[in-house]
């Protein structure tokens, strides 16, 4: 499990961080210096015009992980007056393989809290 906050720039912010558990439940912390997230497409969406990236590389060179993360669905978008966002289903390949979930916030706008 990785996660990403963004600053506004769109630009990874220092908190961003993640947990490793490996088969025998073993768990490495990740510091955000330990993997990197990098957008390989995007899906713009019909009635925000937010820009989404739904396939990503992830990858975590000290412990030999290589991950593509895709949406199952390219348009999980949920669109509220309060705050929009994307999440959903996606699934990995690489040197691993199964299904997750993705949550992106802050695309189509900044979040209200």
């Amino acid at each position: 499990m990785v996660f990403q906050l963004r600053r506004n720039d769109g630009s990874a912010g220092a908190y961003s961080s993640g947990t490793y558990v490996a088969p025998d439940g073993r768990a490495t912390h990740l510091a955000r210096a330990d993997f990197e997230l990098r957008p390989l497409e995007y899906w713009n969406s019909p009635e925000t015009g937010a820009r989404y990236p739904v396939k990503w590389r992830i990858t975590v060179p000290r412990l030999k992980i290589a991950l593509e993360c895709e949406a199952a669905i390219p348009g999980q978008e949920l669109v509220s007056r309060e705050n929009t966002y994307w999440e959903g289903a996606v699934r990995y390949s690489g040197s691993g393989r199964g299904a997750g979930y993705l949550e992106m916030t802050g695309y189509a706008k900044p979040l209200r809290m």
